[in-house]
């Protein structure tokens, strides 16, 4: 559920828990920094299911801090386990196509206004 995709924000949801996460220029960037590689890259391995769980928690963890909520690492494992593992592959999926900005309807609403 987003609610605020031109401030890149989405709401996570763990069970009965949601939390705000945002994927501003600022959270890329030290997602970057903590991973060791660029956005671009890390959707790539996404996409080839190369990602470590180290990565999926890193950001995860930093989506989520970036949107105001205080969780550690040791927090955010806790969240993860509960959902499962494919459950937050796919949150982290979310995360850096929201990032990404690569939004599919989008592109159908400007054709149809082109029209």
């Amino acid at each position: 559920m987003s609610i605020n995709r031109l401030r890149a924000e989405k709401i996570l949801l763990f069970n009965d828990k949601e939390f705000k996460a945002k994927m501003s220029l600022d959270t890329i960037i030290r997602i970057e920094q903590a991973l060791g590689c660029s956005i671009l890259k890390l959707g790539n391995k996404l996409a080839q299911a190369d990602i470590t769980i180290t990565e999926i928690i890193s950001v995860i963890t930093l989506a989520l801090r970036a949107g105001g909520n205080n969780l550690q690492d040791k927090e955010v494992k806790g969240l993860i386990s509960e959902i499962g593992l494919l459950e937050a592959i796919k949150m982290a999926g979310e995360l850096v196509t929201l990032a990404l900005n690569v939004d599919d309807d989008t592109d159908e609403k400007k054709s149809q206004v082109e029209d």
